[in-house]
């Protein structure tokens, strides 16, 4: 296994205390009161014990090749340029409180798009015998050098997959996302068994969530400019011809 790879079977209750490099309960206090994106960096969710960090790759699959039949997917995979085609890119992923983020690497000051809560989210291994499923891609086939094994997860109509060294990584991955989901299941029904949740992971569940609405804010409103561009579009194309005719819809 991973050296670099991260696991926490107990949950600290303490905001507190001398070692670690952990944030102090003055700062915690100031991260419930002042949201700033640059309490989500990757060196902060380190530095706060997170349940479960590593390295990993991820598939970044263009969207018009998601549609293409398989016999085509084949094809551009060997022979058109890359930029056409999935690509595996290397990511850290980090596990924390109630949410999962993505960096560029565990350096990264900022989570690449919009932090994953874990209740809402479905994960499973991507077995050999699955991988040829048809609502898989027929890039998972092709795992980038050093990794072995891949892991999915789901979330709001979304999958990403992500490759790991092998196997035994995966199932920790899964296992401890789902556990974290059934926890903050348990959390959300008032069942806390005893177990205090850490006041920094609040301050940064908060900060998540307010990150994660500001980013759907933002796509709804790209969506919405781009449906009214085509509109208008589609409007002008009709010249004087619908001004005389008249719309049917």
């Amino acid at each position: 296994m991973s050296g670099q790879l991260r696991q926490r079977n107990t949950m600290p209750n303490r905001d507190s205390g001398g070692g670690g490099g952990g944030v102090d309960s003055t700062a915690t206090s100031a991260m419930m009161l002042n949201y700033d994106e640059s309490l989500l960096s990757a060196p902060n969710l380190l530095a706060v014990s997170p349940i479960h960090s590593s390295p990993v790759m991820k598939i970044h699959i263009p969207a018009i090749y998601s549609f293409l039949p398989a016999t085509i997917q084949w094809i551009l995979m060997r022979c058109c340029p890359k930029n056409w085609t999935p690509r595996w890119k290397r990511r850290y992923l980090i596990a924390v409180g109630e949410y999962i983020y993505r960096f560029k690497d565990e350096n990264d000051v900022s989570p690449k798009g919009s932090p994953i809560p874990v209740i809402m989210a479905d994960v499973r291994i991507v077995s050999n015998e699955n991988v040829v499923d048809d609502d898989l891609p027929f890039a998972l086939e092709i795992l980038p050098v050093g990794y072995q094994a891949v892991f999915e997860i789901s979330s709001i109509g979304k999958t990403q997959y992500f490759a790991v060294e092998n196997r035994e990584e995966a199932s920790l991955w899964v296992n401890t996302l789902r556990q974290m989901r059934q926890d903050a299941i348990s959390r959300s029904m008032g069942h806390t068994h005893g177990n205090p949740y850490p006041t920094k992971w609040k301050a940064l569940d908060t900060s998540a969530k307010r990150l994660k609405d500001k980013k759907t804010r933002i796509k709804s409103k790209l969506e919405e400019m781009n449906r009214k561009e085509q509109e208008m579009q589609s409007l002008g194309g009709g010249g004087t011809v619908g001004a005389n005719m008249g719309y049917y819809s």
